[in-house]
């Protein structure tokens, strides 16, 4: 006799619930573990991509030209791994940009670059072989690295009064040649560019000054800029970023606008006392900067003329074709003066006045009237002092060069045949 066992039909519908409970978990946990290892892939990624950036960088600091165009450059990669580089010129420095890409995953960086000072070895003054002395008077002071033209250094005697120090130089003294360390050719070739032939191209790469009181563009992005015939007053306005502004009569900066990271060209740049700000003033007349301006690190006021075939270049201004720095303002970078022509003269290039100072470098292939401090490098030609009506060449009155208020390595003007080293991340 067969017995017959019946399955319920409840019986069945739980075990196809339990059937496809048990499913649904095994693939809940096969997705989990599969998102898992692509999230971790990814994140993996990512930090590649910030490492290889940062290969890339090294990679422009070893680089002694600028190209234009950007390039990939080989590596350990993985697939659908890619890393380009660029380097270019950024007004008186270079600018570093790298792109790296895992995936859809993209990491940019990008950065100021400059060489690399060492305060301790590189010169504190380095006074161009003119077979002049180098005169110091009053309180003037040099601690460092100090390059002297043959006949050395000795005390002077300027309307009564004579050099007060115990020492002529507090550091070492070697042998100066007859020119200056130069500057990388990209550099000068960049300068002429910018005060010549400097516009924006594109349409959409201008800006409106007039229109807009707050202006921010990324170094991520392509350059901005804008540029009038007439003079250009920057005031009651912020302009930060990857921007450059060019007048071909004059920049006036009041102390109302806030600028940081952008350059500005002109033949005439008037700085107004009590400016804040960080940014790059490329001229070829003159600059003027105010009393107790503050500018930070690493700005950059640049004269440069070339003037090789006008050589009595006269004016009834008196900074005219140079530049002035008044009492108490501190500026933190570089502060460059250029000229090609070569027959010496005896006018005033450069001028920094009482209390005022320089943090990093000064480059001066004319005549620098030094009254403030200098923390960091000086390279120039000749000094001068212009007291009582008269001019003393190769004189220092109540001056100060030294080494000791600075970083022990930072970055500066871009010099031949040096190492480079980051100045600045961008944004």
């Amino acid at each position: 006799m067969k017995i017959i066992y019946k399955l319920k039909s409840g019986a069945l519908q739980f075990t196809v619930f339990v059937a496809g409970l048990i499913a649904l978990l095994l693939s809940g946990l096969m997705l989990y573990a599969y998102t898992f290892m692509y999230m971790k892939e990814q994140s993996k990624g990512a930090i590649e991509n910030i490492q290889l950036s940062d290969t890339g960088i090294e990679y422009l600091l070893k680089q002694s030209e600028i190209n234009s165009d950007t390039l990939s450059i080989d590596f350990n990669q993985k697939e659908n791994q890619t890393i380009k580089v660029n380097l270019s010129q950024w007004g008186f420095f270079e600018k570093a940009y790298t792109i790296t890409q895992f995936r859809k995953k993209i990491f940019v960086k990008t950065a100021i670059i400059g060489s690399l000072i060492n305060s301790e070895n590189s010169p504190t003054l380095f006074l161009q072989e003119t077979q002049n002395p180098l005169t110091i008077v009053g309180n003037t002071s040099i601690k460092g690295i100090a390059f002297l033209p043959s006949q050395g250094v000795k005390p002077g005697y300027i309307t009564g009064n004579s050099y007060y120090g115990s020492s002529l130089i507090y550091g070492s003294i070697k042998k100066s040649t007859s020119t200056l360390p130069k500057l990388e050719k990209s550099v000068t070739n960049a300068l002429l560019f910018y005060l010549k032939d400097y516009k924006p191209m594109i349409q959409g790469d201008y800006i409106n000054l007039e229109t807009n009181r707050r202006i921010v563009n990324s170094f991520k992005t392509n350059t901005k800029g804008t540029y009038s015939k007439e003079a250009i007053v920057l005031a009651n306005r912020e302009i930060t970023g990857n921007i450059i502004i060019k007048s071909d009569t004059l920049i006036s900066i009041k102390r109302t606008a806030v600028l940081k990271d952008l350059i500005l060209i002109a033949p005439i740049i008037e700085i107004e006392e009590g400016t804040i700000g960080n940014f790059q003033a490329i001229a070829s007349k003159r600059i003027t900067v105010g009393k107790a301006c503050k500018l930070s690190y690493p700005s950059a006021m640049v004269l440069f003329q070339d003037n090789k075939d006008n050589l009595n270049i006269r004016s009834a201004n008196p900074f005219d074709n140079q530049i002035f720095i008044d009492s108490g303002t501190i500026i933190k970078g570089s502060v460059c003066y250029f000229q090609t022509k070569e027959l010496p003269d005896f006018h005033t290039q450069m001028v920094l006045e009482k209390e005022s100072r320089i943090k990093g470098q000064v480059y001066c292939n004319g005549n620098f009237e030094l009254r403030g401090t200098v923390s960091g490098s000086v390279y120039t030609k000749q000094f001068v002092a212009n007291q009582s009506g008269s001019i003393f060449v190769n004189h220092i009155y109540n001056g100060t060069i030294e080494n000791e208020n600075i970083p022990t390595f930072f970055g500066g003007m871009v010099l031949e045949n040096e190492p480079k080293t980051i100045m600045k991340w961008l944004y």
